[in-house]
C-alpha cells in the first residue's frame, strides 16, 4: 500500500476501493511504512567518508566527483498574510507553488549520494548549495552543475563553450545523466502531482520530506538492483 501510495498518489475513495480498507487504516499503514523506507536513508544515500575534507586532502581521483542539480516539488499555494500567492515558495520550473531540494549523484558510480531540502522553490541553487552541501565539498575538487549555480566557480563548474572537448562531453552525459534521476524521482505521482497532505505547514513539510527522501531511497536501489545509469 505505501509503495503504491508513493507512485501512484491515489485519493482516498480510490484507496479503499483497491485495497477494501477503510481511509484511516490504509492512511495510518501507509505513513507508517513510507517513514520505515525513509530511515533507510542513513544506509542508503550516503556521502563518501574519504570525500570529507579532513579526511583525504589529496584524492587521487579525477576532479569531477559529483553532479549537482535542484529538483522541484508541487504543492497547494500556501498562505501568505498579505499576498493571495507566496513569492517566496513559487517555482520558475512550473509557475506555481512549490519545494525544492538538492540533490547530488557520483559522477563514477550508480549512487546518490547526497539530498537536501525541502526549502521554498523561491530560494536559488547556489544558496541551497552554500546552506550545507558547499562546506562538505573536498579541497581541489569540483561537482558539476547548471547555470542555476553561478558564483561558486571555484567548487562548481558549469558548463562552458570554452571547455576542451573532451570536458564538454563529459558535462554533457554527467548533467544527462543526472537529469535521468531526477526524471525517476518524478515518476512517482507523489512527487509530480501537488501535495495535499498536512494541513498545518510544519505538519506539510514534515510528510513532503519523509516522501521525498522514502521515493528517493526506492530510486536507490532500482540503481542497484536492474536499472543503472548510463555511463559517464
Amino acid at each position: 500500500m505505501a509503495a503504491h501510495f508513493l507512485k501512484c498518489y491515489p485519493k482516498a475513495n480510490e484507496d479503499e476501493a483497491t485495497f477494501k480498507l477503510s481511509d484511516a487504516t490504509i492512511r495510518k499503514w501507509i505513513w507508517f511504512y513510507i517513514e520505515k523506507i525513509q530511515a533507510l536513508k542513513a544506509d542508503k544515500i550516503v556521502w563518501p567518508e574519504h570525500w570529507n575534507p579532513t579526511e583525504s586532502p589529496d584524492m587521487d581521483e579525477t576532479s569531477f566527483i559529483v553532479t549537482i542539480d535542484g529538483i522541484h516539488c508541487p504543492i497547494h499555494e500556501p498562505k501568505h498574510g498579505r499576498y493571495s500567492k507566496n513569492p517566496q515558495c513559487y517555482s520558475h520550473k512550473f509557475k506555481q507553488a512549490g519545494l525544492a531540494y538538492e540533490v547530488a549523484m557520483s559522477i563514477y558510480e550508480n549512487r546518490c549520494v547526497w539530498m537536501n531540502g525541502p526549502f521554498p522553490a523561491g530560494k536559488n541553487d547556489v544558496s541551497i548549495f552554500r546552506s550545507a552541501l558547499k562546506n562538505k565539498m573536498p579541497h581541489g575538487k569540483l561537482g558539476i552543475a547548471d547555470k542555476g549555480c553561478r558564483g561558486e566557480l571555484a567548487l562548481l563548474s558549469l558548463p562552458n563553450s570554452h571547455d576542451v572537448e573532451e570536458v564538454r562531453e563529459l558535462k554533457g552525459r554527467a548533467l544527462a545523466r543526472h537529469e535521468k534521476f531526477n526524471g525517476q524521482l518524478k515518476n512517482f505521482a507523489i512527487l509530480s502531482g501537488k501535495f495535499r497532505h498536512g494541513l498545518e505547514k510544519d505538519q506539510m513539510l514534515e510528510k513532503h520530506q519523509m516522501a521525498f527522501e522514502a521515493v528517493t531511497v526506492i530510486c536507490q536501489h532500482q540503481l542497484e538492483n536492474g536499472s543503472p545509469l548510463i555511463a559517464v
